[in-house]
């Protein structure tokens, strides 16, 4: 813009709290894309740590708004340094995501349920690759057998339940 210093520059500038959140999701997506094969990752803090005698339920805040729930280890709670407004990420594999074909939501033992949209199909001769489009933007995939897919009929743009359980999510701090 021709200024003299940067900070001059930003002081013209404003962002708003739905751009903050779309670049930091951007930086987030394209980093964990770096570091992991696991295709759906959520980025945000430590809301809560519930400590039981083995194990620890741990409840994120994502960018979105949204929250995922994890249950780890104590001794894994002990060895990262979890606690409230930890930065961290968490990370579910494919073919932990379930899709239910409904409106409502579901009810069942799963704490993580998002609703969506499918956004894109990938169709093969063993499994198929679903990834729904969920309120915040997120992008999550799911790979259910062929068999499965051709009795749920699912199309683009219907709108399903992403599923998947606390015990399926894995938790990670850089």
């Amino acid at each position: 813009m021709g200024h003299s210093t940067p900070n001059l520059t930003s002081s013209l500038v404003s962002f708003s709290e739905e751009d903050i959140q779309q670049v930091t999701r951007f930086f987030f997506e394209r980093e964990s894309f770096r570091k992991t094969s696991a295709q759906n990752a959520f980025f945000g803090k430590i809301r809560t740590i519930q400590k039981g005698d083995i194990q620890s339920k741990v409840e994120l805040v994502t960018i979105g708004g949204g929250w995922v729930t994890s249950v780890i280890t104590n001794e894994s709670l002990a060895r990262l340094g979890f606690k409230k407004g930890t930065v961290i990420t968490a990370e579910v594999k494919a073919p932990q995501v379930i899709l239910e074909k409904t409106d409502k939501e579901p009810q069942c033992t799963a704490e993580n349920r998002f609703p969506g949209n499918i956004a894109r199909i990938n169709r093969g001769r063993i499994t198929t690759e679903y990834v729904v489009r969920i309120a915040d933007g997120t992008a999550l995939c799911s790979l259910v057998s062929s068999e499965i897919s051709r009795r749920l009929d699912l199309k683009e743009n219907d709108p399903v339940w992403v599923i998947f359980n606390s015990f399926s999510v894995v938790l990670h701090t850089d």
